[in-house]
């Protein structure tokens, strides 16, 4: 639950890995991020997926940023570390969650990955949960951090103050008692808002 921005692609080349990686890593030591270099030895082909790349932590708060590849370049999901499954394209997509980080930590992701999909990953498909990668309006971004935020807490409290959903019920009667608490305690009709847009004149 909360603003996260889902992605994947495949590199131009394959050959470029390396300079992406360098480019990347270079970025974060000026940045002042964090970041594991995904790489194997010669000596790990046995054990290891054949995955290389770099993971970074852009902010306080925001998931891991990855851009780990395989051999055929393609993005590849982190879990694929643990569990390498060359068929599997639940792998092939990527996200980051940035709501508990801040909206222009938010834009700093999405600027970035438009840079890489430009010199990098040209057929790079992002769908961004905040809506600035397609619109660039950070007033929209941060109505949609703000709103959320507010049912992230409101739904928090819900399950706090709630005595029906404490007890020795089995996991579907649960799953029931908390349909009926969110529906009683947060107005149905309250959604995301929809910003109208004037058409440009041509």
């Amino acid at each position: 639950m909360g603003l996260t921005i889902h992605y994947q692609g495949s590199l131009n080349s394959k050959e470029k890995i390396t300079q992406l990686v360098n480019e990347l890593e270079d970025i974060s030591k000026e940045m002042g991020w964090e970041y594991t270099l995904i790489e194997k030895s010669k000596d790990d082909k046995d054990s290891v997926p054949p995955l290389n790349g770099i993971v970074i932590t852009t902010a306080k708060g925001c998931e891991m940023l990855s851009f780990i590849f395989d051999k055929d370049g393609k993005l590849r999901h982190p879990v694929a570390l643990m569990y390498y499954e060359y068929d599997d394209k639940n792998q092939l997509y990527v996200s980051i969650k940035t709501q508990f980080a801040s909206p222009e930590d938010h834009i700093v992701v999405i600027k970035l990955l438009k840079y890489i999909k430009k010199e990098y990953i040209n057929d790079l498909e992002v769908f961004d949960e905040g809506e600035y990668w397609e619109s660039s309006d950070k007033e929209r971004l941060v109505y949609l951090f703000n709103f959320l935020k507010e049912k992230i807490e409101q739904f928090a409290k819900i399950i706090e103050n709630s005595d029906e959903l404490k007890g020795g019920e089995n996991s579907e009667d649960l799953i029931n008692k908390l349909e009926k608490l969110i529906t009683k305690h947060l107005n149905q009709v309250d959604s995301v808002k929809v910003v109208n847009k004037k058409k440009k004149s041509n």
